[in-house]
């Protein structure tokens, strides 16, 4: 008799659905050099996708809760023996997902509407030197992300050696984070990216039994009974370990003066554009990336303990190169313990190295532009028809070219249409300023003739009648351990500045931009398990461990 070879599989819950992006995503891939900005993955065909890897891994993340390195759920997810023996494969197998403008499938089962990598946007950023206040050198970079809205096909199954109920379990957990959102894919999950949310229709669940007759004629028949409901599968315990121990902060706010985030790029007529995110196919908005909301909070984080140590910044010197100026910023990121355990360390000279804390979400206006509009505002509606014609032919080929376009605008096409484009048409403007935005004209004055310095003349497009939903930020508290209290004191002390007004948002703070007023600040999780407002968690009891524990940690020396 010949030996039965593979695993054994009693059972087989599958799942089979759609994710849908609720902020920009980015699953990086292979890039064509080191001047592009970091590219999204594709598979063979040129299609943007979410490789099953990186799908199962932050799966797995999830499942592991408090204790990601418990081996409680090795038998589920498979393990790899550090000293010798044999390991096993994950029993949980995840297909690589196409990322799609809409949730359809074809006539095959597969999808239908594949994303084209022209609706991919940009997202800029730069690291500020905290002591000349400028960019630091050889800390500007962007990436490529999907926008929000738009679909990852979900395909999922959970094989089971004996009894699985247990599995199913599982899966109806994991389908459940999925539709809280308690799931992120990608990169950059700490600046807001890669935030998802599973449909709850179209989902298909069935339950196959390989270990009966009834049940293999139940499969070839696809029987209904093998169909199962997501409150089915999640009637039983699934056996998990504790869940993460997260604060979430929420912060109410309104503008006092124009804010914004530079555009990659301006108009044809107008220089300095708000950088914007896609609502759908036919709307955008105006946007704060989570990066630069981290990055203002860091700085001020980083402003706020050095300020009680009477510590400055490392510094690298006027006559000093490039790499040493780098080098010096990256000193100035990670001398203090506070700030990198809320923020994170990314030196790989580190032994502290690893991600922070604290997570800070993509902010969006409440104002809908209508994609017609900004095209008018930005010249792609003067795109050439023959440039239109050879994007199409090529399709994915042309990716590479296109994303360099978004980051430096074809130059004679710009002066072909600045000679009959100098204002905005008189209906454009209109439109603009019902949305609370106008053009501003700047220039600099020359300090001998006192008149205007030769080509020094600009243009911004202001937000200056913009509301903005509320800010949202995240603390993992099991992450951080036992530095818990030292950067909760340190958050608080952020917090009760962001709402005395003292942080402005965005870009041109030196210039009258970015002034804030905070209306609300609410604390939910950890130390407060009921919503609380900043005041009141200020002045509450729970505050007198966290007090302590500042002072204590700001009685320690710290390294340069």
């Amino acid at each position: 008799m010949t030996a039965r070879v593979g695993r054994h599989v009693t059972s087989r819950v599958r799942a089979r659905g759609w994710l849908r992006t609720e902020s920009p995503l980015h699953v990086g891939g292979l890039g064509g050099g080191p001047s592009e900005p970091l590219p999204i993955a594709v598979d063979g065909l040129g299609r943007l996708y979410v490789p099953g890897t990186t799908l199962a891994g932050v799966l797995r993340h999830w499942s592991l809760g408090a204790d990601p390195d418990t081996g409680v759920l090795d038998e589920l997810w498979g393990f790899v023996p550090r000293q010798g023996g044999e390991g096993q494969a994950s029993r949980v197998v995840v297909a690589d997902a196409l990322i799609t403008a809409a949730p359809r499938l074809d006539d095959r089962g597969l999808p239908a509407d594949p994303l084209d990598p022209a609706i991919l946007e940009f997202r800029p950023s730069v690291g500020i030197d905290r002591v000349t206040g400028t960019a630091a050198p050889e800390f500007l970079y962007g990436r490529a992300v999907v926008p929000a809205g738009y679909h990852i096909r979900l395909e999922m199954d959970i094989e089971s050696r004996q009894d699985g109920s247990a599995d199913e379990a599982r899966m109806g957990a994991l389908l459940a984070a999925l539709g809280a959102g308690e799931v992120r894919i990608g990169a950059a999950t700490g600046r807001g990216l890669g935030a998802v949310r599973l449909l709850d229709d179209p989902l298909d669940l069935v339950v196959d039994r390989f270990d009966s007759p009834a049940g293999l004629v139940a499969l070839l028949r696809n029987d209904p009974a093998r169909r199962r409901t997501a409150a089915a599968l999640r009637s039983a315990d699934p056996r998990l370990p504790a869940r993460r121990d997260l604060l979430d902060v929420r912060v109410t706010w309104t503008p006092k003066a124009p804010v914004m985030v530079r555009a990659g790029t301006g108009g044809l007529v107008i220089d300095t554009l708000p950088l914007t995110t896609r609502v759908d196919r036919q709307h955008l908005t105006l946007v704060l990336p989570g990066g630069s909301v981290k990055g203002m909070l860091r700085s001020h984080a980083e402003l706020v303990e050095r300020t009680a140590r009477r510590a400055d910044a490392p510094t690298a010197g006027t006559a000093a190169s490039a790499g040493e100026h780098s080098a010096a910023f990256r000193s100035q990121l990670d001398q203090l313990p506070a700030v990198r355990a809320l923020f994170g360390s990314a030196r790989d000279d580190s032994a502290d190295r690893g991600a922070g804390a604290l997570r800070a979400e993509e902010c969006t206006a409440l104002v809908t532009i209508p994609g017609t509009l900004w095209k008018s505002v930005t010249g792609d509606d003067d795109r050439r028809p023959d440039q239109d014609r050879r994007e199409h032919r090529h399709g994915h080929e042309d990716r590479d070219q296109r994303a360099d376009q978004v980051r430096r605008p074809d130059q004679s096409h710009r002066e072909a249409h600045d000679e009959r484009r100098t204002t905005l048409p008189d209906s454009v403007r209109d439109r603009l300023e019902d949305l609370g935005m106008a053009r501003a004209d700047h220039v600099a004055l020359d300090r001998w003739t006192g008149g205007a310095a030769d080509g020094r003349l600009f243009s911004v497009l202001e937000p200056y009648d913009v509301d903005w939903e509320p800010i949202r930020l995240s603390v993992d508290l099991t992450r951080l351990g036992a530095e818990r209290d030292i950067a909760l004191a340190l958050l608080l002390l952020m917090l009760r500045d962001l709402a005395g007004g003292r942080l402005p948002l965005g870009a041109s703070t030196n210039r009258g931009f970015g002034d804030i007023e905070v209306t609300q600040i609410t604390l939910t999780g950890g130390p407060w398990p009921d919503p609380i407002a900043l005041p009141d968690a200020l002045d509450g009891p729970e505050i007198s461990a966290i007090a302590r524990a500042w002072t204590g940690y700001l009685a320690q020396e710290v390294s340069s």
